[in-house]
């Protein structure tokens, strides 16, 4: 267990120091992967947007208010069934009718961890052009992503500018809620919400070129569990939904004041769905207990994207 003091914030004058947890990071199994997914998904419908750019609704809507409101209570009741007291933001998005199936904090800020592994990999692939990378470049970013590689993401965090990357991407994806870390070498501290999540994976999949999207959605596809630091990564969407077509990042850390667990990605039949379900977990919850709060509320979201009961 590898251990390092992350600073979380400045307040009043003081610098509050947070202690984030990890596994050290091992040798990343780096045999090629050959993965099949979508190089293109359905455009969107007409969609209504928040003032952050977000889109949340249509015209073309499958489900009335009501069942919208269940549908999200069922999935954060779920988590919170397992471990009482989960602090939970929600979004579940379609991306062949444009409409926000169900949503919960919405526009509330969490921590990223390695979910922030994604806008990397975007800006890098934003600054060659979008032109398709070359066989290297590719074997890096697919290792990033898969195996949630720590190694990469340093690299790239510290040549892409550190924090820039974050406002950049939150510029280019009109991102108003998406920040970086206060601290600038604590890319796991960058702040974000499912709402800016639902944006980011929408203009990766509308608006990014085929050549640069491919690596980003093979990296995704090929999630491979353990973690290169050792953590298990099946939990929330590949469990939750299982024997789906997947392409997925997930995240997770401890600080002094809570355990962060996310799960977030494209999950169906043409990647039909965004889902997005962040936390923030009671400190002292085993991973292992968050693991099954976070896969028992995709679960609960699994009748809506699959048609099944």
């Amino acid at each position: 267990m590898k251990w390092r003091v992350v600073l979380a914030g400045v307040s009043a004058g003081v610098v509050t120091a947070v202690v984030v947890a990890s596994l050290t990071a091992g040798k990343a199994d780096t045999d090629t992967v050959s993965v099949s997914a979508p190089s293109a998904l359905p455009a969107a419908g007409t969609t209504v947007t928040t003032t952050s750019g977000t889109p949340v609704g249509t015209a073309h809507s499958t489900l009335n208010e009501d069942e919208r409101g269940r549908l999200a209570d069922a999935a954060a009741d779920a988590v919170d069934e397992k471990v009482p007291g989960t602090t939970v933001g929600l979004a579940l998005y379609d991306t062949s009718t444009g409409e926000l199936l169900a949503s919960s904090n919405g526009d509330r800020q969490f921590y990223t961890a390695s979910v922030v592994k994604l806008l990397m990999a975007l800006d890098v692939l934003h600054a060659g052009g979008w032109h398709a990378p070359g066989e290297a470049q590719r074997a890096r970013i697919v290792e990033m992503l898969s195996l949630s590689h720590d190694g990469d993401a340093d690299s790239y965090w510290d040549s892409g500018g550190r924090g820039s990357i974050i406002t950049r991407m939150a510029d280019l994806m009109n991102l108003r809620n998406t920040q970086p870390p206060r601290i600038p070498d604590q890319w796991e501290m960058t702040r974000t919400t499912p709402n800016d999540l639902v944006a980011i994976y929408r203009y990766l999949t509308t608006e990014v070129p085929p050549g640069a999207r491919q690596p980003i959605l093979d990296g995704l596809a090929a999630i491979r569990t353990p973690a290169a630091d050792g953590f298990p990564q099946y939990f929330g969407i590949p469990d939750g939904l299982p024997g789906l077509p997947r392409a997925v990042k997930q995240g997770w850390m401890e600080i002094d004041r809570t355990v962060v667990l996310n799960t977030t990605g494209l999950a169906g039949e043409n990647y039909r769905y965004i889902a997005v379900l962040l936390t923030e977990l009671p400190l002292g919850t085993s991973y292992a207990s968050g693991r099954t709060a976070l896969t028992a509320g995709i679960g609960a979201l699994r009748p809506t994207v699959t048609g099944l009961p």
